[in-house]
């Protein structure tokens, strides 16, 4: 692993660890669910899509709540829509 790699990935650790605990209380953010949580589900499927969650169970979990949302399920397809519009 070169010494860069290393960084981003103690980075990424030292970052779950404090969310994981957050979300080890509390079901959303900010509160209530929130563009907060729509922004950092999906910023963490890429995580997880690396199997970077799996010793972070409250975050998977997280993300789970998250992307089951309507109003995440119609963020992310208006999100794909657009993109698909403009290639």
């Amino acid at each position: 692993m070169t010494r860069g790699r290393k960084q981003l990935d103690d980075f990424l650790d030292t970052r779950l660890k404090r969310l994981e605990t957050v979300l080890a209380k509390r079901d959303w953010l900010a509160g209530s669910f929130s563009v907060a949580d729509i922004l950092m589900a999906d910023v963490l499927r890429l995580v997880d899509r690396f199997d970077g969650l799996t010793d972070f169970p409250a975050c998977g979990n997280y993300v789970a709540r998250a992307t089951a949302r309507p109003s995440f399920i119609k963020a992310h397809a208006d999100q794909i829509a657009h993109f698909a519009d403009h290639s």
